[in-house]
């Protein structure tokens, strides 16, 4: 993140006080200058992504995967202070041109998943990863798994967006089939984690939480933690160790149905199920109750 920091504010050069600018960070190839007639933050960096690319022809094969993947990157970064429909342009154009080298494509949709959807992604934006992932899911030159790998991911993007209802099926450890609105709270905290990562530190961070056991008190919240795990005696004696105020519960289908990109995480829903915020991570959440 550290260098991507280093390659905007390099660019921005008008917004830094003379003797002040950092020496910039080597590129893989020439990047734009934005030109003093673009006097805002968002105009030079609208001139710095439409552009960026001149130097690189994506029609060609990729020689570098690294050095390519440290440029996508870079240019990624400058999308938070552009124009959103400057960015979906930007988007457009430089897909339309790599439509033309198959090896290529398959390449920018893996880095595009790296830089803007993975856990190691710079910034996680659902509609600018979707840009990348419609065109992959659209070019007919790629083999059907893979097109239906991208839609895959788009329908699980879609399926649970801010402000969409989250009605999620669980295992209890009664062994019964439970939904989380049938718990009829006021509000919810949904922490999903994996059976197969230790999420400890995540469960006695919020559990231990002052603000958040007063309001599960008070009946006004429910926290339900359901584990990305398959029903047995075994993982139900191990859930006992949860604390006794939660809702725990598992569902070895997670993945399958919720957009989850790194575990453990959480989702804030609210009484009728409608998602107020999603992959959120647990120091995000405790911040949030406690401000």
């Amino acid at each position: 993140m550290t260098r991507h920091i280093l390659v905007v504010l390099a660019a921005l050069t008008l917004l830094i006080p003379a003797g002040h600018a950092q020496e910039a960070p080597s590129t893989p190839f020439p990047y734009p200058v934005a030109p003093d007639t673009c006097s805002t933050l968002e105009s030079r960096c609208n001139y710095i992504i439409t552009r960026f690319w001149d130097n690189y022809n994506i029609t060609r094969p990729i020689a570098d995967d690294a050095a390519f993947e440290t440029a996508f990157r870079d240019w990624v970064g400058f999308f938070p202070y552009c124009h959103r429909n400057i960015v979906m342009s930007t988007i457009r154009d430089f897909m339309f041109k790599a439509q033309s080298n198959t090896p290529n494509l398959i390449k920018i949709g893996a880095v595009a998943e790296r830089a803007l959807y993975s856990p190691e992604a710079e910034f996680w934006s659902d509609e600018v990863y979707i840009a990348f992932a419609q065109q992959m899911a659209a070019a007919k030159q790629l083999k059907n798994d893979l097109r239906s790998y991208y839609r895959d991911q788009i329908q699980r993007i879609n399926a649970n967006q801010e402000g969409m209802v989250l009605n999620v099926e669980y295992t209890g450890t009664d062994g019964q089939r439970h939904r989380l609105l049938d718990l009829g709270a006021d509000g919810y905290i949904l922490l999903l984690s994996d059976d197969g990562v230790d999420s400890t530190i995540d469960r006695v961070r919020l559990s231990t939480d002052v603000v958040i056991n007063k309001l599960l008190d008070e009946g006004a919240l429910a926290v339900v933690n359901i584990v990305d795990a398959k029903y047995n005696s075994q993982w139900a004696t191990a859930a006992a160790g949860y604390p006794a105020n939660w809702t725990v519960g598992c569902n070895d289908k997670l993945s399958q149905l919720l957009d989850l990109r790194a575990l453990p995480v959480c989702y804030l829903i609210d009484k009728e199920g409608k998602i107020l915020r999603k992959n959120i991570t647990v120091e995000a959440l405790k911040d949030a109750f406690n401000h």
